[in-house]
This record gives structure tokens, C-alpha cells and sequence, in this order.
């Protein structure tokens, strides 16, 4: 017997028990694995003979785990990984769970009254996380006439500007930078910054910040 029908052999032992008597937590990983490794081979563009020859399984043993009616051992599971280039681990993410996604359409989004909107700077969230432990605010800053300068805005955790429209003379501690349409800074926030001096209206860009989420 050779090395693959035997390493099938001992698959098909370990799973046969449980396939007579199935436990429906094993049941419910099982088909989620069967489902993230058929997903992983087709968008590998591999068939399952391809993968199996590959893992160095059976074609009928790839096919019974892609089905969710064999469970493989760890051995089999680290060949089929290997062979397609991903860790074990991920083969156990949940992709039926949630997962954060915001999706704001085109001109939309949530004015916001922060610290700079007292100096005529109009902030609209255009996104946000609802878990985790980082905080995520990405807003579209508008400056318009009636904007006055505020250079000497400080804050936590790592800000990005990108921007959109408009041109402006935006300070960053010593530094004073000429900013138009698609140009980007990215920067620790600690230091004093903010636009300095708006030389077009209306100024627009992105602002995006990060900081990590304190529970305590």
C-alpha cells in the first residue's frame, strides 16, 4: 500500500466513528472547513484532482473533505495548506460571521461637530468600525470661504490626509507644505498641525483617524 493509501487509510479510520455518531458542533466545522478549502482550490484555479496530487492525497479523499463527509487529520489538513499556499488557521475562519463593513454611497454620510468645526471646518463620517480594537474615523473635511486656520490641532494615534479638492497651506509641527489635489500626509498627530492658510475654496480632503480603543 502506498504512502497516500495508507495516510487515507488512517483519515478514513479517524473520521468513520464520527460520521456513524456525528456531533453537531464537529458537524458544523466540518462543513466549514469542506467549504473554505473548495473555496481557496477555486479561486486557486485548481481542479481536485490537481490540489490532491499536490497534497499528496486521493482524489476520493480530497473530495469526501470537500464534501464535509470526512474530516481529515492534521497531517492531511497541513499537506492540503501547503499545497495552496495558505496557513491552517485559515481554514477555520467563519466567513458566515459578521464581518464590519460600512458602506456609505456618494455625497452621503454624517456631519460631525468636532473641536474644528468651530473654526468653519466641516466634518462629514463617511465610514466607521463597530468592533474591534482599533478606532477607525475617515471624514471629508470641507474648508470654505468662512473656514478660519487652525494649525495647532493636537490629538492621539495616526492621522492620513489625502487631498480632493482645493489648495492649502497645511503645518505640520515646523513644517508648512503646499497641498493640492492628490497629495497625501501621513503623520503622528501629537505634534501641532492643521491648515495654516486656505489659497482656493472650497478645500476638500480626506482626514482618517486611527487610534487604538481603550476598555479600561
Amino acid at each position: 500500500m502506498s504512502k497516500t493509501q495508507t495516510d487515507d487509510a488512517e483519515d478514513i479510520a479517524e473520521a468513520g466513528p464520527a460520521e456513524k455518531q456525528r456531533d453537531p458542533a464537529v458537524d458544523k466545522v466540518s462543513q466549514a472547513l469542506a467549504a473554505q478549502i473548495h473555496a481557496f482550490r477555486t479561486a486557486a484555479g485548481l481542479t481536485s484532482g490537481v490540489l490532491a496530487k499536490m497534497a499528496g492525497i486521493s482524489h476520493s479523499m480530497l473530495s469526501r473533505i470537500e464534501k464535509g463527509t470526512a474530516t481529515p487529520s492534521i497531517e492531511t489538513l497541513t499537506r492540503i495548506s501547503l499545497a495552496l499556499g495558505k496557513p491552517v488557521s485559515r481554514f477555520f475562519v467563519d466567513q458566515s460571521e459578521r464581518h464590519d463593513c460600512s458602506f456609505v454611497p456618494a455625497g452621503e454620510g454624517v456631519t460631525v461637530d468636532r473641536e474644528g468645526s468651530s473654526y468653519g471646518h466641516i466634518y462629514r463620517l463617511i465610514g466607521h468600525v463597530l468592533s474591534g480594537n482599533l478606532s477607525v474615523e475617515p471624514y471629508v473635511v470641507t474648508l470654505d470661504e468662512n473656514s478660519k486656520p487652525w494649525s495647532t490641532h493636537q490629538t492621539t494615534g495616526v492621522q492620513f490626509l489625502h487631498v480632493l479638492e482645493g489648495k492649502m497651506k497645511y503645518r505640520y509641527a515646523n513644517r508648512l507644505y503646499d497641498v493640492k489635489p492628490g497629495d497625501s500626509l501621513l503623520f503622528d498627530p501629537n505634534a501641532a498641525h492643521g491648515p495654516e492658510e486656505v489659497l482656493t475654496t472650497p478645500v476638500k480632503f480626506l482626514a482618517v483617524f486611527f487610534n487604538i480603543r481603550d476598555f479600561s
